[in-house]
């Protein structure tokens, strides 16, 4: 596997717009309120399992990886979610290191892993007109799992790192009307002409030592990038959440950033990783990006955070 796959190219634009596997592993319950599934008719099979496939999205053919979890049968709605891979990545890469299809076939919800564009693979989450139009095949995916498949479209969600954290972040402003919540490993932000038409649960995981994206903001590919902690803050500020967080020391080198109050029971984390990389929580490798902490596990975090997110309203779609 490449060691540069997790390089953040993209989110050296985004920082300009801003600017103008162990037994160690500590678990952090997330109490969840999961809705009970309605039913499809007619139904939607599919078998279970990994497909590869591709779409044709603003005339160009893309590819992506379908998960469908075991036990699905097409008759009741399930969760989908979107993994984003990093810079130079692939989906392939993205689906082994995130870890997300053993815990989709525990819980029973659907994953999409699309390619990136462009040499090398990433995201242009902010739909710059010279660049691919990634906004739109993650509309044109999404269109098409819910025709398809038995899709829960009021939990639709949506996680990554590095340049695909940032397209995570970036969907929850761009499709704020059909992401329930957004997830994110070493990338964070808020643009300042996000919409706030609705409170969007938020939550991200980064290294206060990576090397990629400075946790106190920095230099990334030459240009500035945001503090990570007032990031977070800036989601907070338009949740309507209380004024500071929380702060739990989680495990011996994890602590956790949590804010109160929010607007529409909604929930803004930051998992703070001391002396942490460019790196996924849990993840079964060590990559050479800094540290991979051990001690708690992004993946089953996420799907914690994903599971007790309130279900998008109606009004929202």
């Amino acid at each position: 596997m490449p060691t540069a796959f997790l390089a953040l190219a993209a989110l050296a634009t985004v920082a300009v717009l801003v600017a103008c596997s162990g037994s160690s592993k500590a678990a952090h319950p997330i109490a969840t309120a999961t809705p009970p599934s309605a039913a499809c008719a007619p139904a939607r099979p599919h078998a279970p399992g990994d497909t590869t496939d591709t779409i044709l999205s603003g005339g160009t053919t893309r590819a992506y990886i379908l998960h469908v979890p075991a036990g699905y049968d097409g008759t009741r709605q399930v969760p989908l979610v979107f993994d984003f891979h990093g810079a130079t990545s692939n989906k392939e890469q993205q689906a082994f290191y995130s870890g997300l299809s053993p815990k989709a076939d525990a819980e029973g919800f659907i994953i999409i892993t699309p390619d990136g564009a462009g040499t090398p693979r990433q995201w242009n989450f902010l739909g710059i007109k010279t660049g691919a139009d990634d906004i739109g095949l993650v509309r044109d995916l999404l269109d098409h799992a819910e025709s398809a498949l038995c899709v829960d479209a009021t939990r639709v969600f949506a996680t990554g790192i590095s340049s695909g954290g940032a397209m995570s972040v970036g969907l929850a402003c761009a499709m704020q009307d059909r992401f329930t919540a957004v997830a994110s490993v070493a990338a964070m932000f808020r643009l300042p002409n996000c919409p706030n038409d609705r409170p969007v649960p938020v939550l991200e995981f980064h290294g206060d030592a990576d090397p990629v994206v400075p946790f106190h903001g920095g230099a990334v590919g030459g240009l500035p990038s945001p503090d990570v902690e007032q990031a977070t803050a800036d989601w907070a500020t338009a949740d309507g959440c209380g004024a500071a967080p929380a702060t739990t020391q989680v495990t011996p080198h994890v602590k956790l950033e949590a804010y109160g109050g929010c607007s529409g029971g909604v929930a803004v984390r930051l998992y703070v990783i001391e002396g942490g990389g460019h790196t996924w929580p849990g993840a079964a490798i060590d990559v050479p990006l800094g540290t991979t902490t051990h001690e708690i596990d992004a993946t089953d975090l996420i799907w914690q955070f994903f599971a007790a997110a309130p279900p998008l309203a109606a009004a929202a779609r």
